[in-house]
């Protein structure tokens, strides 16, 4: 994939190396230990190439500043230099669809989750109104939006 006339393998931080992974809930995720870059199969399936070529260029701003810049001054300018133009995050609805756990408080907020909950849990929402409303949990199933 190219941004512009430059390779994205000519962005990386060197000795970086870049890679698919199987993540549910992320789009790009920097390995800052490994040296590694890497992007949810799963997830970019649903965006436009130009999307996915902004994920990359998100995650190799953080490549090259580091850890400790988080999303801050320094990530952002480092980030607009490479071409990137998003923000912190992408909405991509269909990591919602494939949760298999929805949770459902008294006052029926729903939570999804990717794995089963192994703990009781609260309602946020309620608690900010100052009730502790208990989810109970149910197994939405196998038959999920491309689950596999």
């Amino acid at each position: 994939m190219s941004t512009g006339t430059r390779m994205v393998g000519d962005l990386l931080p060197r000795g970086w190396s870049f890679g698919l992974d199987h993540a549910r809930t992320r789009l790009g995720c920097c390995h800052y230990h490994q040296k590694k870059i890497t992007c949810s199969t799963y997830l970019i399936a649903y965006l436009a190439d130009d999307e996915v070529e902004q994920v990359i260029l998100h995650e190799i701003a953080h490549g090259l500043v580091g850890a400790e810049a988080g999303h801050g001054k320094v990530w952002q300018r480092q980030a607009a230099a490479l071409g990137y133009t998003g923000g912190r995050t992408i909405d991509v609805p269909e990591a919602r669809l494939s949760a298999r756990w929805l949770g459902v408080c008294p006052m029926g907020h729903e939570i999804l989750r990717h794995r089963r909950p192994a703990r009781k849990a609260y309602c946020g929402a309620c608690a900010r109104r100052g009730v502790r409303g208990r989810v109970t949990w149910q197994d939405r199933g196998g038959d999920l939006l491309a689950r596999g």
